[in-house]
C-alpha cells in the first residue's frame, strides 16, 4: 500500500506548500499594493488637475475684473481732467468779473449760481441717499449767496 493511495500525507509536503503559498501571497500583496498606489497616483494626478483649472479660472476671472476696474479708472481721470479745465474757465471768468462793474457781477454771479444749482440737481438724481443729503447742503449754501448776491 502506498501513501498517495492511502491518503497518507507527511508533514514535509505541508511545510513546503506553506512556504510557497507565503511566497506566492506575499508577492500577490506587493503587486496588489503596486496596483492600488497606481490607483491613488492616478486619482491624486486627477484631482491636482481639476485644482489647477479651478485655480486659473479663478485668477482668470480676478484678472478680467482689474482690467475693467482699471478701465473704469481712466475714465475717472478724464472726468476729473474735464473737471480741472472747467475750473479754469471758472477762475477765468472770475477774474474778468473782478474787472466788471459790482451790479454787473452780482447779476452774472446770480447767473452762474442758478446754473450750478440747475447742475447740482441733475447731479442729484443720479447719486446715492447720503452724497443727495451732502449735495442738498451745497444746494442750500448755494441759495443763501444767491439771496445775498440780490440784496
Amino acid at each position: 500500500m502506498s501513501a498517495a493511495s492511502e491518503k497518507i500525507h507527511q508533514i514535509e509536503d505541508y511545510q513546503k506548500k506553506e512556504e510557497t503559498t507565503e511566497q506566492n501571497f506575499a508577492a500577490g500583496i506587493g503587486e496588489s499594493a503596486q496596483k492600488d498606489m497606481g490607483k491613488v497616483a492616478v486619482i491624486i494626478s486627477f484631482m491636482a488637475i481639476v485644482l489647477l483649472v479651478v485655480f486659473f479660472y479663478g485668477l482668470n476671472q480676478n484678472l478680467s475684473n482689474l482690467a475693467t476696474e482699471v478701465k473704469d479708472l481712466q475714465g475717472v481721470r478724464g472726468q476729473v481732467e474735464t473737471l480741472n479745465t472747467q475750473m479754469t474757465t471758472v477762475d477765468n471768468r472770475l477774474v474778468e468779473l473782478e474787472k466788471l462793474p459790482l451790479k454787473t457781477r452780482h447779476i452774472i454771479m446770480d447767473g452762474m449760481i442758478d446754473e450750478m444749482t440747475q447742475k447740482a440737481n441733475y447731479i442729484s438724481q443720479q447719486l446715492t441717499p447720503e452724497e443727495q443729503a451732502k449735495l442738498a447742503k451745497v444746494q442750500e449754501i448755494l441759495k443763501d449767496v444767491q439771496s445775498g448776491l440780490q440784496k
